[in-house]
């Protein structure tokens, strides 16, 4: 079934469209597949126009047992989406400062025990931080911490308490030469700019992003009770053993407070779609910092390449041209941004599940850019 609020419907209309166009209908009905032919339970879909304009849309269900449809605009959590935020405050900080992105992270942490215990602890730099080149693994998929995360599901981490589960490991690949994703390496992030400004990071991204930028859909995931958390389902990969829906009397099964600046955010598809645009197109990173975050490296190679992963997002080539964006995970969840540079348009969508369709979420808005590009 089609949703659109009238307030979209109204700037559709001023920019040229309406909410029964042909583009609009193309979008709706690409939406519709994704879940009425992929499994997926409930989808939902922004776009920001080139003129600013919005597109919102939704489709299938928020809970599949109530037959519930899904909102436009529903909150969900976004995962690692959440890194593009971080990313961008440590980039301001950084500027600001006046630090070298290829500075010793050693030079603030150095005498802290547990980082000389870090995987290639003396030769990481804050660029190899925010680009996956540390060779850091991934706390987050370590046995021992799911066990914790299961032992103890309400516990309040702190930072330095997750990074315990890398300690002493033997690094993926040597610092500066290879590329794995790792969580772990935006978690030392955090706690570098915290060092750097002597500030909570949350209370910095309402000051400097969330309320600037009036995003008022996006808050932190740092605890049970998250307003507005649509339903969410548990696919074939639950490392967790949650049960197979994670919204229980409103709050989430377990405490999501662990993501912290690995993701660490509840929001919807339009406040992300805003995001990429004000990104891509304001000064929100500055733009010398901005140049740096669009330069990839290799996501074998971890070396300068045109495609593969830049400071907090990835850089793709498309038949719609250059795409940057991010993904996300969190159980219960999936969501995928990109901004179409050539269409200066921004798309985000979200799952109410983690099992996803049968093909990527960048391949779903590649389809979409391409539906874009047609009726242009």
């Amino acid at each position: 079934m089609k949703q659109i609020t009238l307030i979209f419907a109204f700037a559709l209309f001023l920019s040229g469209l309406s909410a029964q166009s042909p583009v609009v209908d193309s979008l709706q009905a690409a939406l519709d597949a994704l879940t009425q032919n992929e499994g997926v339970p409930g989808a939902t879909l922004a776009i920001v126009l080139e003129d600013g304009q919005m597109i919102s849309l939704a489709a299938g269900l928020e809970d599949k047992e109530k037959n519930k449809e899904m909102p436009v605009g529903a909150r969900m959590l976004a995962g690692s989406v959440g890194k593009t935020f971080f990313g961008a405050l440590a980039l301001q900080v950084i500027q600001e400062k006046g630090i070298d992105l290829d500075s010793k992270v050693m030079g603030w942490f150095g005498n802290e025990a547990w980082f000389k215990r870090i995987p290639n602890a003396q030769d990481l730099t804050i660029r190899m931080l925010m680009n996956h080149t540390t060779g850091i693994p991934r706390h987050v998929f370590q046995p021992t911490f799911l066990q914790a995360i299961q032992d103890e599901p309400m516990k309040v981490w702190k930072p330095a308490e997750m990074l315990q589960y890398v300690l002493d490991l033997p690094p993926v690949h040597p610092a500066g030469d290879g590329w794995a994703y790792s969580d772990t390496n935006y978690i030392i992030l955090g706690m570098l700019v915290e060092k750097w400004t002597g500030k909570d990071l949350y209370d910095l991204l309402r000051k400097r992003i969330l309320k600037p930028l009036k995003l008022k859909n996006t808050l932190p995931s740092n605890t049970p009770k998250l307003k507005g958390l649509v339903q969410g389902y548990i696919g074939e990969q639950n490392f967790l053993n949650l049960p197979n829906k994670v919204v229980k009397k409103g709050k989430y099964v377990i405490n999501p407070q662990w993501e912290w600046t690995g993701g660490g955010l509840l929001s919807n598809v339009e406040d992300l779609a805003h995001w990429l645009k004000a990104i891509h197109e304001t000064d929100v990173i500055p733009p010398e910092m901005y140049k740096e975050m669009i330069q990839p490296v290799g996501l074998r190679t971890g070396q300068p390449a045109e495609m593969g992963y830049g400071l907090t997002t990835f850089v793709f080539k498309a038949p719609t041209g250059i795409h940057f964006g991010h993904s996300g995970f969190f159980p219960g969840y999936l969501t995928n941004v990109e901004y179409v540079k050539d269409q200066k348009t921004a798309i985000a969508v979200q799952l109410n599940s983690d099992q996803g369709p049968g093909r990527s979420l960048h391949g779903f808005l590649v389809e979409i850019a391409g539906i874009l590009q047609r009726n242009q």
